[in-house]
């Protein structure tokens, strides 16, 4: 890469940077994707796990239970989803041809990979979260949890590892795009938000495949899907703001912070509102 390359990569970052909501506050953060550089590559993600424990079926089922009851917990803490995340990564590696445990380990790791404050235990995460998504799109290529939570631990690993950029993005693109056509409606149109963020996030061709107007049309895609749900809301008016529609972007806002907390997102229902406040500083003054 020439130095006008470097310096135009730093522009992207600077201008990419100044939209983002505020600190991560869901699992969309690390979707901004902008240190463009292919120097590593998302497919050759690789953990070394530490020795299994000597696990029968029925102990590792023992385990996901009380994995998955702990991550239900609410509200969620990084101390519980620690632990979860333990248990049920134990539970998946012995059993490894058991599709839901697979996606149920990454669905936590995901969560570790967002939320800890220490960029290596984030790093970590991540790759566990995408080693075992991994394993579970061979598995069973036509269910949609292990494309979802492959995405959103690879989005995660870029943004604390820019180096993966390039390859985060079309990696990102094709699972996203194979978790639509099996079901959008997985996580209240998780599918559709993610790849929406991806959009309106990423810069521009030829440099990546960022388009607002995309981002836009997907994002009201899952609000009109699932019009309770608050963190769409979100989203789409970061859309809406980058597409110059500033009034409705207030609107969308209004109906976040407006909104209960959701039942079992309670944790991330308080950081959704905390971003909310911190976008509505970005709009412009009417």
């Amino acid at each position: 890469m020439n130095m006008q390359d470097r310096r135009k990569l730093r522009r992207l970052t600077r201008r990419s940077r100044m939209r983002l909501v505020g600190a991560r506050g869901s699992q969309l953060v690390g979707l901004v994707l902008v240190a463009l550089c292919a120097c590593k590559t998302v497919q050759k993600v690789k953990v070394e796990p530490s020795k299994p424990l000597a696990l029968t079926s029925a102990e590792a089922e023992k385990l996901r239970t009380e994995g998955l009851a702990l991550y239900a917990q609410q509200p969620r803490t990084l101390v519980r989803v620690t632990n979860a995340a333990q248990q049920l990564e134990q539970a998946a590696r012995t059993l490894r041809d058991d599709y839901d445990a697979q996606w149920q380990a990454a669905q936590a790791l995901a969560f570790l990979a967002e939320n800890e404050t220490r960029p290596g235990f984030r790093t970590e995460a991540a790759k566990r979260g995408i080693v075992l998504a991994r394993h579970g799109r061979e598995l069973q290529p036509n269910r949609v949890e292990c494309h979802y939570w492959y995405a959103i631990n690879v989005g995660l690993l870029a943004d604390v590892d820019r180096s993966y950029g390039l390859s985060a993005v079309g990696e990102m693109e094709t699972a996203l795009n194979r978790a639509i056509e099996i079901d959008a409606g997985y996580d209240y149109a998780g599918p559709l938000r993610v790849l929406g963020i991806l959009y309106l996030r990423t810069p521009a061709p030829p440099t990546s495949i960022g388009s607002p107007r995309k981002g836009l049309r997907l994002l009201h895609q899952a609000v009109d899907d699932f019009p309770d749900y608050p963190e769409n809301y979100l989203y789409l008016a970061e859309a809406l703001r980058d597409n110059g529609h500033v009034a409705e972007a207030e609107v969308a806002l209004t109906k976040l912070l407006e909104a209960p907390p959701w039942p079992d997102r309670q944790f991330e229902s308080s950081q959704w509102k905390a971003d909310a406040e911190k976008l509505h500083q970005t709009l412009p003054a009417k």
